[in-house]
């Protein structure tokens, strides 16, 4: 597999700390197909209570405050409807009951029963190996290295509990090898965790997807016995398991060319673009492009009024230079530079393509293939 190193701008680098921005006035948050509201219009609502449901997924405030009824805003792409909360800023928050004091008290069924019922992981959890995944999967990109410097007791505490309650008989925690502090400090606490292995790769892209983490660790082809999670889903389910607390917060990373000082950022799920980037971030211009989740795989939007979810890992404004495209001259570079094989001269291959945007980058065209992707 010909993975490849970006050449990288120190400009573009977040700074090592996490900055919080957890008051925004107003929570969107979106009213997806098939799902009903549980709330009323004027009702008020607690931090961490559903407003949303379907069919035992739920969808929960991020915030204690009023609801006020719908409105439509920009939510992955597409306009769609939102339920709209104002923040009382009191987070009032129900009693929290059925906590275990250990993390390895729960039983797998319990394990299981959690899981589904925070909607905190969607993947299988039958497998005899346990790969963990601490690489970012875009460059510039710092959340998953920063959760493990900021939460490393919690993380590790937790993927000894999973390997143990779901049995395993491997596991193996990847970050890269750059990674200089969170390496530090693994290689100092990770003695306490003999069943956890740590495993250092090279900054090469896009290793941070799992298709190519797992060939890169010689376990693509015995997937059915991996057990797979990114460092989120382990500090997530620590929530659920020590405080029975739904994802309603993430950290995302702001950066570009347009951000006066780049950041690493902890927000609530469902809070506009616009807040975040006029409450916390000094811009250099007006004149700028928005582009969510990287500058090689992401896609771009034109309204700050963008609800922050789930899926959002990083934003980036950036000069709206554009490059000329000029016809390609079938160096193949595209082709042999694609970690899954791909030949993106033969058209848009949506079965096969990861969406690293390697071809993209490598092309000495200018050939933007992302275009029609999103």
């Amino acid at each position: 597999m010909d993975l490849i190193k970006v050449k990288k701008n120190k400009k573009l680098e977040v700074s090592k700390n996490v900055y919080n921005y957890l008051n925004p006035d107003f929570i969107y948050l979106p009213y997806y197909e098939n799902y009903h509201i549980d709330v009323k219009n004027n009702e008020e609502v607690l931090k961490d209570s559903t407003i949303l449901n379907n069919d035992n997924k739920y969808i929960y405030s991020p915030v204690s405050g009023t609801v006020l009824g719908m409105t439509q805003m920009m939510v992955q792409g597409q306009k769609m409807p939102v339920v709209v909360i104002e923040n009382d800023f009191k987070e009032k928050v129900k009693k929290i009951k059925g906590v275990k004091k250990y993390l390895n008290d729960y039983t797998k069924k319990e394990l299981i029963e959690l899981i589904k019922l925070f909607k905190v992981y969607d993947g299988f959890l039958i497998g005899k190996v346990m790969i963990i995944n601490g690489i970012d999967y875009e460059i510039y990109e710092k959340n998953r290295s920063m959760i493990i410097k900021k939460y490393l007791n919690e993380v590790l505490e937790t993927i000894d509990a999973l390997y143990s309650i779901l049995e395993c008989q491997k596991c193996f925690l990847a970050i890269k090898n750059n990674d200089s502090d969170n390496v530090e400090n693994l290689i100092h606490h990770i003695g306490t965790y003999p069943n956890i292995e740590l495993e250092m790769l090279p900054d090469l892209y896009p290793l941070g997807h799992k298709e190519i983490l797992l060939s890169e660790l010689g376990s693509s082809d015995d997937i059915e016995n991996i057990i797979y999670f990114t460092i989120e889903d382990i500090y997530n389910i620590y929530n659920v398991l020590k405080r029975k607390k739904p994802v309603t917060e993430k950290l995302i990373t702001v950066s570009g060319d347009m951000i006066e000082t780049p950041k690493i950022i902890n927000v609530k799920l469902g809070t506009r673009l616009r807040d975040i980037i006029f409450n916390n971030f000094k811009l250099k211009g007006e004149d700028y492009k928005i582009i969510i989740n990287g500058l090689l795989s992401g896609y771009e939007v034109d309204t700050l009024d963008f609800i922050i979810t789930p899926d959002i890992r990083s934003i980036f404004l950036n000069t709206l230079n554009i490059k000329t495209e000029k016809r390609c001259i079938n160096c193949g570079m595209c082709h042999t530079k694609c970690p899954v094989g791909c030949d993106p001269r033969t058209g848009y291959n949506k079965t096969k393509c990861i969406g690293c945007g390697v071809c993209t980058y490598i092309c000495p065209s200018n050939t933007n293939f992302k275009k029609g992707d999103k």
